[in-house]
Formats: structure tokens, C-alpha cells, sequence
């Protein structure tokens, strides 16, 4: 059980949130919104270590305190969503006692710690509660927010990036004692005081040395540990000719090993893609991470988006985070294709069919003469 408890609301409802859910017109989604600007699957939002991030879905988009955005991003408490004229409030409830009695920031030097209460502004205004004189610095860079005696940093789109543990923060992330954080390539530690806490070693504000303790994963990302870097080209190779006779609607074919020759049927709805056991489409490759994609079907076409894969997905050789999808297309994951069908049912092996419509229209043929030779004679 985790920490912490985070929480979507929606005017006078709460919904907890667990593992992944998404938002949308459509009745399948976890939670059900209304709006002509809504679309039938819009969002999906996964709940990690970090926190919870926010992926949307097919052309969707959506804004983020005022600003619009169609990439994925971390969110935290007090973040405010707008879904077409639907506003949703992320808030955040403790489960267990804080990790810390307080939380500091240490400057690499070894000198100034800022404590952080509330909020901790970070930049190069003269406003700011951590005033960095460094050019590359934006005036309005980041912030350190403490939440229910948890830190979360939060990134505002800053020129130069804001990095936890030497990964670029988009967005916002929960922060644990011991990491570091760099503004730039300004160095800076937290440290929690109190607690069962082991003390850490403070860093030495030498550049360029590697970050001093891993980002902390959740179940699901611990699964992609093991996923392998995949040297991908920008074309895919050759494709085996697959027999298809017979199959109508949305599905794909296996082109690659290990899965080539291999159908999949995607319903209507949502299509998980991915090595673990509990994926609708499981490919078992070292390339192919825990849960890499997810395909969408709607009654108005077939999306398919990369759910923060080590590797990405290509559709016909460009990489991609999110797109639509057409009969014949090449779905890459990691180094695994896929060819994507969508066979309309008249196009099936339907061949009694298209003989019954041949019989009638020969017998209406023949009737339409013999009312003609009857009016004529």
C-alpha cells in the first residue's frame, strides 16, 4: 500500500486514483465526462512512485494550469486540469506517518540549506523564495511544493529543464530524501530530518558526476528495468505476406518475431500492448517494455500512443507519441512490427453473400421483362 492516496475531483465527487484510469465521452473510460469538446477516450492518467502523470490520448489535448498541452506530463497536488469545460483538481491524502519531521535544500557547496514549507519558489526573479543569478536560469524556473509532509518539485517550462536524479522533469514529481535536483546545471540535495531516515553523504558540487541515488520506480516501471535499448531504423524492414482471408474488423498481424504469423483481434475500446502477463497483446520481447502501448478503437478510428516506453513506437518508420491509425500501417514497438487491418465486413470472405446479391438482382431483372412483355403484348 502506498504512502499516499492521490485523489481526482470533479466539483463535489472524489475519485481515488489506482494504478491507471482513463477519462472520456465514452461509458468504457473509469470516469465518464460530458462536453462536446471531450472525446470519447481523452486521457489517461498512471499513478507511480512520482506521482501521477498525465498521457493524453489520440489528437486530444488539454490544459494544465492555464497552459495547453498534448505531451504527457507529471502532475501535482493542486494542479488543476481542464477537459473541455470540465475542470479536474489533483489533491493528495497521506495513508502512513511523513518520511520527515522537515525537509531542507542543500546547495552544493555545502553552504545555504533553504528549508521547504508550503512552497519554495525557484528562479531568477528577485521574488523568488531561492534566487539563482545564473543567466540560464528562467526568472519563473520551478518551484519545491510540501504537500501532506511530501515534497513534489514542479517544472514551468523552463528553458534549460529542471532534472531529478539527471532526468529531465516534465511537469511535476515527488521528490524522496536524498535526491538531487539540478536547475540547469545549478546542483542542489533534499534532505528530511528526522524519522528512521539514514543519513546521506552531501555531494560535492563537482559537474558532471552522475546523480547520486537512482530514481525510486513503482511495481509497473521496475518491470521495464530489464528492457533493452533497441537500435531502431527509420524504415521497417520487409514484411511476410500474411493471409488474412476471411478476418474483417480492426486487428493486427505479427510481422516481426516472435510474433509473426500471430493475429490479434482488438475489440472496440481499449488495447493494451506490452511484455507483461496482464497486456491484451503480450510480446515477449527483451525491446518491447512491461506495458508499452495502447491502442484505442472508436467507432471514428483506431489511435494508438506510447504509454513512456524505454524504446517508443513508430508508425511506418517515424517515431511518434501518439496517432491514428490506417489499414496497412507499421506498428513498431521496441524492435517488433505489426501490421495494422481494418477490414470492413463487405470485404471479408463473404462470398454467399455477394451470390444471394447476385441471385436477387438477376430475379428482379427478370421480373422487371416479364412486366414489360406483359404491358407490351
Amino acid at each position: 500500500m502506498s504512502d499516499l492516496q492521490y485523489i481526482l475531483v470533479l466539483e463535489d465527487e472524489r475519485v481515488p486514483l489506482e494504478g491507471s484510469a482513463t477519462l472520456g465521452r465514452h461509458l468504457d473510460n473509469d470516469l465518464v465526462l460530458a462536453g462536446e469538446d471531450v472525446l470519447d477516450y481523452h486521457l489517461r492518467i498512471e499513478v507511480g512512485a512520482r506521482g501521477p502523470k498525465a498521457l493524453p490520448l489520440g489528437a486530444a489535448s488539454l490544459r494544465l494550469n492555464g497552459v495547453d498541452l498534448t505531451e504527457a506530463v507529471g502532475l501535482v497536488p493542486g494542479d488543476r486540469l481542464e477537459i473541455g469545460q470540465v475542470t479536474l483538481v489533483i489533491e493528495v491524502e497521506r495513508n502512513a506517518d511523513p518520511e520527515a519531521d522537515e525537509w531542507r535544500l542543500h546547495g552544493a557547496s555545502g553552504g545555504s540549506a533553504y528549508p521547504v514549507h508550503g512552497e519554495l519558489s525557484v528562479g531568477r526573479a528577485e521574488t523568488s523564495g531561492l534566487q539563482l543569478r545564473d543567466d540560464h536560469i528562467s526568472r519563473n524556473h520551478a518551484r519545491l511544493v510540501e504537500r501532506s509532509g511530501v515534497i513534489f518539485v514542479q517544472d514551468f517550462g523552463s528553458s534549460n529543464g529542471t532534472y531529478v536524479n539527471g532526468i529531465r522533469v516534465a511537469g511535476g514529481c515527488r521528490l524522496f530524501h536524498g535526491d538531487e535536483i539540478c536547475f540547469d546545471t545549478l546542483r542542489y540535495q533534499l534532505i528530511g530530518q528526522g524519522g528512521d531516515l539514514t543519513p546521506v553523504n552531501f555531494h560535492s558540487g563537482e559537474q558532471g558526476r552522475s546523480p547520486l541515488v537512482t530514481p525510486i520506480k513503482d511495481s509497473a516501471e521496475r518491470a521495464t528495468d530489464a528492457t533493452e535499448i533497441a537500435t531502431v531504423t527509420s524504415l521497417p524492414e520487409p514484411l511476410p505476406a500474411v493471409d488474412t482471408t476471411g478476418e474483417t474488423g480492426a486487428f493486427l498481424l505479427g510481422a516481426s518475431e516472435p510474433v509473426s504469423g500471430l493475429t490479434f483481434r482488438t475489440g472496440m475500446g481499449r488495447t493494451l500492448i506490452g511484455r507483461s502477463d496482464d497486456c491484451d497483446v503480450i510480446v515477449r520481447d527483451r525491446t518491447v517494455s512491461a506495458r508499452h502501448a495502447e491502442l484505442v478503437v472508436r467507432p471514428e478510428g483506431v489511435t494508438v500512443t506510447n504509454l513512456m516506453s524505454t524504446n517508443g513506437i513508430r508508425v511506418n518508420g517515424d517515431e511518434v507519441q501518439s496517432a491514428q491509425l490506417h489499414d496497412g500501417d507499421v506498428l513498431r514497438v521496441g524492435r517488433v512490427s505489426l501490421v495494422f487491418k481494418d477490414v470492413p465486413a463487405e470485404a471479408g470472405d463473404q462470398r454467399w453473400l455477394k451470390n444471394l446479391q447476385w441471385s436477387l438482382l438477376a430475379a428482379a431483372v427478370a421480373l422487371v421483362v416479364s412486366l414489360v412483355m406483359v404491358l407490351l403484348f
